[in-house]
């Protein structure tokens, strides 16, 4: 199983391809969106490691702490990621990368924390800060 680096490089060479580089912000809503959608298409997970309800929205803290010496700013990152997806999964990520990546990351936040789904229900108000939100309440959406 892959891990959130490897998929995060990879959504990263996407957008520099396309020439829409992304800051570590719409990343982690862009890693958020595949998590969902693997479990949509495959049943399975997009990697392993955890998202944490942030006060920013969910967060994979590894991919995080690895870019946030950018702040802001956008990450321009050219990295080899042969074999990340196979045939089905790579079509799965390019869907959701291109869909998502010219999206206005505030637009992203307020989706993936609208009321009801997991980061709201994990991060309760700030009272459940930096909780994991579980793998299983991201692929049932509750």
């Amino acid at each position: 199983m892959r891990d959130a680096m490897a998929a995060a490089r990879y959504v990263l060479n996407a957008c520099a391809e396309e020439g829409t580089p992304i800051n570590n912000w719409k990343l982690q809503k862009i890693l958020y969106e595949l998590q969902r959608a693997f479990y949509t298409a495959f049943d399975a997970p997009c990697f392993e490691d955890d998202f944490e309800a942030w006060p920013c929205g969910p967060v994979v803290p590894a991919v995080y702490y690895a870019y946030c010496t950018a702040g802001a700013s956008p990450l321009y990152l050219k990295s080899e990621t042969a074999d990340v997806f196979t045939g089905e999964e790579k079509k799965t990520a390019d869907e959701v990368i291109e869909k998502r990546s010219t999206l206005h990351p505030c637009y992203l936040e307020r989706d993936a924390k609208k009321e009801g789904r997991p980061w709201a229900k994990v991060f309760r108000g700030g009272t459940g800060s930096r909780a994991v939100i579980s793998k299983e309440q991201i692929r049932t959406g509750e």
